[in-house]
């Protein structure tokens, strides 16, 4: 099924932001996990460990002696008691923060930012629309005073389940924003969740509080504040917690000159005779050109730097320009709609900015502009909003699984990689996959929706490029079975898809999945997927034609740095998915290692059946 959004201006604005986020520099400060000096007066039920693990089925979380996590030892004594809440030594305005965190079955948590606006954590694996409860929502404001039903407000859930399986780490970034008051302390803008983003996945963009949510420490409104972790709802660990605290930083081009010239412009050369006028202006303005497909534009003004730093330059524009600081081009761009990116050190005083900018064609619309950054601070323009044009929304166009699984082929970039012969499986349970069809692999698969083929079908769809609508889990990429000389032999990365693992097609099953099938070496074999448990795994499915004669057959079931057993038949791979194997009485899997990865590999031959079946679970 075919889906095409088509973004309003506001969410394209959205868009560029967060593109330009990756301009941003922050420097990230590590809260050190080495004891619990960098939290105020933590209770016994907070302590500092080496390792934690669980399962998805488990509602604990074992722990090792150690350092680098902290561990919420819950018990039910603490339930619903506040004083087991946790706040960091350090406070904090606006701020930049991210962590990973680790809960069990039916645990509860939440993130609270200046001790008071809380992000949920939660175990919310499986659910289908996230409500305010769920793992990663901003969670309502509650008012005892209002009608029972309606006593809970202004709650926002996440735009989409991105949450993992419990007993696996998770990714949280959150990008903060603290109400502002004026010198009276009266409050003139709201708290504001610039940006949340949950295993890779934008959740929350622009949200504003209006004031503190439920079970917040704090019912006023400050300018600074502690992170509150919450303590007395459930198990949950914490490692790599750090943070950037933000800077308030304004900065404008003052005392802007401009000069105006008139002609077909190959490049900086701007002679006096095409000078049509010169002026002031109030910033950076591509409007002042009366052309605007065949303009010069050079703009002088003065920085006044109030704080020795490093300082980002980056300079935005269709056509061509150059920037200059004090008598040095630190910038130039000819490709035409391609930034241009500078770093400098600045010190305390003025400094002379010139911009010079051509545009010798109608091809694009006329526009440029420079933004200024600092480190733990957000650029900054020295331009008008209008001098950079308005771009034209763009549709995304998504495709969604329907009664039948769908199935798209498509290149895919895999660890920076693109992969030229995918095959992306959606299924209406919400389980997806992409494979790579030369390697027989499994490249990664995912939950929520299912296929972003904006780059393959919107206008020439020249990359032909789809990607994950999800959270993907990243997948080792290589063939499960392999064909050694015996159980001893090194595992092949690749194999020759001309001469050793020949791809025969697919056929549809009863229920339209597809069965792959394969020459290899002596035997044909089919892979085929289904969605395992309830929709929150992928069974994958082998059956060999017969085993081989004189040689041994190798089941790789996963590939990762670490490899370990959580109960019978049941491992977790990296801490970041679970792979469950057939139970094959006294025959088991073994943790093997292949230079500086580890493999669960199992020799594949009688009296084991020629079908195995084994399930990812994430």
């Amino acid at each position: 099924m075919l889906k095409r959004i088509f973004l309003t201006p506001l969410l394209l604005l959205v868009l560029l932001e967060m593109a330009s986020a990756q301009t941003q520099f922050y420097k990230l400060t590590p809260l050190p996990l080495n004891d619990l000096s960098g939290f105020k007066t933590p209770t016994k039920n907070w302590q500092i460990v080496g390792d934690v693990s669980g399962s998805f089925d488990s509602p604990a979380l074992k722990s090792q002696k150690g350092t680098g996590i902290l561990l919420n030892d819950f018990d039910e004594k603490a339930r619903f008691k506040p004083e087991t809440n946790l706040f960091t030594a350090f406070e904090h305005g606006d701020i930049y923060l991210s962590l990973d965190f680790m809960m069990p079955k039916g645990s509860n948590s939440g993130i609270y930012l200046l001790g008071r606006y809380e992000i949920q954590l939660m175990d919310s694996w499986g659910v289908k629309i996230p409500h305010v409860q769920d793992c990663g929502s901003i969670y309502e404001r509650w008012d005892e005073a209002r009608p029972e039903g309606k006593k809970g407000y202004e709650g926002h859930p996440a735009r989409t389940n991105a949450s993992l399986a419990p007993g696996l780490w998770q990714h949280l970034e959150i990008e903060f924003n603290r109400p502002r008051f004026d010198e009276k302390k009266k409050k003139i803008a709201p708290a504001r969740f610039v940006k949340v983003v949950l295993n890779g996945i934008v959740i929350h963009e622009n949200i504003i509080v209006t004031g503190p949510t439920r079970a917040a420490a704090f019912q006023d409104e400050v300018a600074k504040g502690p992170l509150m972790i919450q303590g007395d709802h459930g198990p949950v660990a914490f490692r790599n917690i750090q943070y950037a605290l933000l800077d308030d930083f304004n900065i404008k081009l003052s005392n802007v000159q401009y000069e105006y010239y008139e002609g077909n412009f190959q490049d900086y050369t701007l002679t006096p005779d095409a000078l049509v006028r010169k002026g002031t202006a109030e910033a950076i303005d591509a409007k002042l050109a009366d052309n605007p497909n065949k303009l010069g534009l050079v703009f002088t003004g003065t920085l006044d730097i109030k704080e020795k730093s490093e300082y980002q330059f980056i300079l935005q524009k269709v056509g061509k320009a150059k920037l200059t600081l004090d008598g040095e081009v630190i910038a130039a761009e000819e490709e035409w709609f391609a930034d241009a990116k500078a770093t400098r050190t600045l010190d305390v005083g003025k400094h002379t900015l010139v911009l010079t900018y051509v545009k010798g064609s109608a091809w694009g619309p006329a526009g440029v502009g420079v933004f200024i950054g600092k480190t733990n601070a957000r650029p900054q323009p020295l331009h008008l909003q209008s001098s950079l044009p308005a771009i034209p929304p763009t549709p995304l166009i998504s495709v969604s699984a329907g009664l039948e699984p769908e199935l798209i082929r498509s290149f895919m970039y895999y660890k920076g990689k693109k992969k030229t012969h995918v095959i992306s499986v959606g299924d209406l349970a919400g389980v997806h996959y992409a494979y790579n069809l030369d390697q027989a692999a499994l490249l990664q698969c995912w939950r929520g929706d299912f296929l972003n083929v904006t780059e393959m079908w919107y206008e020439r769809g020249e990359p032909q490029v789809a990607s994950p609508m999800g959270a993907p889990v990243v997948l080792s990429g290589k063939c499960p079975l392999a064909l050694v000389a015996d159980n001893k032999a090194a595992l092949p990365d690749t194999l020759n898809d001309r001469k050793d693992l020949i791809y025969k097609g697919y056929r549809l099953d009863e229920k339209r999945y597809p069965k792959f099938k394969y020459q290899y070496g002596s035997i044909t074999f089919e892979d085929s997927f289904q969605p395992d448990i309830n929709g929150q795994g992928l069974a994958r499915t082998l059956t060999v034609s017969q085993f081989p004669q004189g040689q041994t057959a190798i089941v790789r079931f996963a590939e990762g740095s670490q490899i370990r057993e959580v109960s019978d038949n049941l491992y977790v791979i990296d801490e970041a998915y679970y792979v469950r194997v057939p139970a094959m009485g006294k025959t088991k899997p073994s943790i093997r290692v292949n230079g500086n990865k580890k493999e669960l590999v199992l020799e594949w031959g009688a009296p084991l059946s020629t079908s195995l079946t084994y399930s990812l679970i994430w």
